[in-house]
Order: C-alpha cells, then structure tokens, then sequence
C-alpha cells in the first residue's frame, strides 16, 4: 500500500472526524476500519438510541393528545415496528458518513491495524495483511463492551444497549445497571425507554446520587420524571440473581424486583490491546492512551482521540478530540475543551446540562450567582404541553462569567448549545440578562434565569 500523510485507524466519531479535517486542511488520508465507518455510535449506540428515544417521546405526546381528545392514538407501543424505523434511518445515517469521506477523498480502507514500527501499521483485511507508512497517525479504536458476570444471572440475561435494541418485544421487566463512563445517563435513557414500551423497570446505581453532573434543581425533577414513570431506583446498591428476579441490597435495605432481562447499559473500556503500541512507543494505561491537550501521544507523530483516551467517553467529545487530533496530524495546533461539552439525556423531559453545578462552583470558591426560571411559566413550554422543567444558570457573581446552565425541559439540547456558544465566546451574565430571544421559544427561559441570577 502507499504512504498517506496521515493514517486514522477507527471510523467512528472520533476517527471520521479525524480523517475529515486532516483531509481539509491538504492532507492526504486514509481510514482503515475493521466494521463499518460510523462506529458504535451510529451504528450501535448514540444513534440508534436517540432514534429509539424520540419514538418513544412520540408516543407519550400522542397519548397526551389522545386523552385531550386532540386525536386517537394506539395505546401500545410497538417495539418491533419502532426499531425497524431505528434500522432504516442509522443505515441512511451510515451512508452519510461514508458519503461525507468519500467527498473528501479519504481512502477507506477495510480491515484491523497494528502498529509494526513508529511510522507504520500492518493492516489485516480480506485479501492478507500489507504494510502501511505515514508522516502521523490517528488511534480512534473507542471502546468494546465488557458486560459483567452477576452472581446467579446467566449471562444471556445480561444485554449491552445495542442487544437491548435487536429484541423483537420489549421484556417484560428489566433491571438496568447504573454507573459506568457516563455515570448513570444511558442507564436513565434505557429506563424510560423500557419503561414507555410497557416494561416494569428498576435501576440500581452503584453511587449515592442519580447523576453527579447534575445540579440539584435538575436533579429533583429526573426523580420526580422516575416516579411518574413507575421506575424504582435504588442508590449505592449491589446486584445478584434469584431465578427470573433480581435481589439488589442498597442503601436502605434489600429488595427483589422482576427481571427478565438485566441492562448493563453503559458498561465500556478503552480498546487498544490489539494495536501493538509498544511497537509505535505509545504509551497508555490501563484507563486508555495517555494524550495532552493536543491529542499528542508521547510519540510526537502518533495522535489518540475519542473513547480510546478514557477522557469525557461522549460521541460529542470523540467528535471534538478526533478534529483535534486531524488538525495537528495535519501540521496544526488545536487544542481540546474538554471541560465545555454539552450533555444531554432525551428523556421525557429532556435534560441538558454544560459546566458547574451550584455546588460545584461554591466548592471551587466561586462567588456564586444562580438564577432559576420555571419553564411552566414560559409560553413555548405551555404550547408544547410540558408541565414541568427549569433553566439554572450559575455564573461568578464578581467576573460574571457563566460557569455552568442545567436544562429539564422541551428543547433542553439546543439551550444547553446555546449555553455552550455562550461560554466559549466568555459573553458575561450582564450580557446574557440583556439577550432578547424570538418569543415564544425555550431560549428566553436561559435569559430569564439569567435574570434572576443578576438578582
């Protein structure tokens, strides 16, 4: 095979992303990859479960309507229907992606690297292995799944998220496990999806708090979405299996709760043990590859991006890293933000949330300005129905700079990018309370908070 400036080995958020801005900026680029480009996100994770989500978000609106008498609508939710429209629309995904490096002229390449050398990879496909060459390379391999062994449950009973989206019928009851890269967020996620598809649904969360990202007036009112749901969570707990039941010991004592099936829904870690890296001397630890701000490994010419780092393990932050590391594979010198990446559980209500929480600031020394605003109050929220949501924005009372805003509500993503916008162009809280946003919309309810916080 030829030499390429730059080589990214994975295809998924990071290592598309990688390869598409290496390849705008000149280079020449090759991607190999052992699946399929797209990674698990598109085909496996964040986007089949967002697609899940939003039908099930869908449904509860129909239903809402239904009983307004608006319209008639079926009172079940069809599982298997729902993720035949997942399939079709992550293909249509899938082909965009493809499509998007093909414009770019980056050679895909099919098959599994490893490093032979500091400046080359043998790449195994098909049709035998060949050696590879470039000036710089890009390590995007993400993460594999890695379900854990519950005492007294057969292993079949224990499904990653992606096996939970290839069932035919929800189960039903499910136990979904707590913890993991992204705390208990997918475990969240999959307990409402579970649970709006006719599931009895628990969660059991190894931590004492629902989410350690999220602000405690957010956090009230994802225990409140829990409990009109019918999802019991227990905190600090432990798991084991009893027959088609599953004893889980917590905080406050022990329960056995039905579980046809146990969730393990965010049970990830960094892959590389394939990679040869001690050939490349590239160095990692058992967390992931150890990278600087630049995405630099402590090879000079070998780049790491995404999940493999076991940094922020989001597609958004992949995606982040993986422009990163192609802009400086490229002869550039981007660095990471890693500490301004939105996050979002879509959830009926959304729930969005970007920096500090009140707590968080005040631990920090932070002179602390908050500011809540109910989103009952405002008009886009009625007219959408929702009858409960805020925004909090938290700001430094002495520099104004807006430290963190947490969003439950309808359209608490595009108020957590807005928030995102905000922060990294360091546009002050003064200048946030003055905003005027189109009325009606969501995004008053930011500067309504930051009214308040000004108070």
């Amino acid at each position: 095979m030829p030499g390429y400036d730059v080589v990214v080995i994975g295809g998924g958020p990071a290592g598309y992303a990688a390869a598409l801005k290496a390849a705008e900026l000149g280079a020449g680029v090759a991607l190999i990859e052992a699946e399929r480009p797209g990674g698990a996100c598109v085909h496996h994770s964040c986007i089949p479960t967002n697609i899940f989500l939003s039908s099930a978000h869908s449904f509860v609106e129909a239903q809402e309507q239904r009983v307004m008498g608006v319209f008639e609508a079926g009172e079940a939710f069809n599982f298997a229907r729902a993720a035949a429209r997942k399939d079709a629309l992550v293909a249509k995904m899938a082909q965009g992606v493809s499509a998007a490096l093909r414009m770019r002229k980056v050679k895909v390449i099919a098959g599994r690297a490893a490093f032979s050398g500091p400046s080359s990879v043998t790449v195994t496909g098909d049709g035998g292995a060949e050696e590879m060459t470039a000036q710089a390379f890009v390590v995007a391999t993400g993460t594999r799944w890695e379900p854990p062994a519950i005492e007294g449950v057969p292993p079949d009973r224990v499904l990653t998220a992606d096996a939970v989206q290839s069932l035919a019928v929800a189960p039903a009851s499910a136990l979904i496990l707590g913890g993991g890269p992204a705390d208990t967020a997918f475990a969240l996620e999959y307990a409402f999806l579970l649970s709006v598809a006719g599931s009895e649904v628990a969660i059991a969360t190894p931590g004492s708090r629902l989410l350690p990202g999220l602000d405690e007036a957010v956090s009230q009112v994802a225990l409140g979405m829990l409990s009109a749901a019918g999802i019991r969570l227990f905190d600090s707990a432990q798991v084991r299996g009893e027959g088609d039941r599953a004893i889980v010991t917590h905080a406050t004592g022990t329960d056995s709760v039905p579980a046809e099936i146990i969730v393990a829904a965010d049970v990830r870690r960094p892959y590389f043990e394939t990679l040869n890296l001690a050939a490349a001397r590239v160095e990692a630890t058992a967390t992931g590859i150890t990278v600087d701000r630049g995405c630099r490994t402590s090879n000079p010419a070998v780049f790491a991006a995404g999940d493999v780092t076991g940094q922020v393990m989001l597609s958004s932050s992949a995606n982040h890293m993986g422009e990163v590391a192609g802009a400086n594979a490229a002869g550039g010198t981007a660095r990471t933000r890693l500490d301004r990446i939105p996050h979002l559980l879509h959830t009926l209500p959304e729930i969005g949330w970007i920096g500090l929480t009140e707590a968080q600031a005040k631990t920090a020394g932070k002179n602390v300005a908050a500011g809540v605003f109910d989103l009952s109050y405002n008009a886009r929220a009625i007219a959408l129905g929702a009858r409960e949501g805020l925004v909090k924005v938290v700001a430094d009372r002495d520099l104004g700079e807006i430290l963190g805003v947490h969003v439950a509500g309808p359209g608490a993503a595009e108020i957590v990018n807005i928030a995102a916008t905000l922060m990294q162009a360091e546009v002050t809280l003064a200048d946030l309370a003055a905003m005027t946003y189109w009325h009606p919309s969501m995004a008053e309810g930011l500067v309504e908070a930051a009214r308040r916080a000004q108070s």
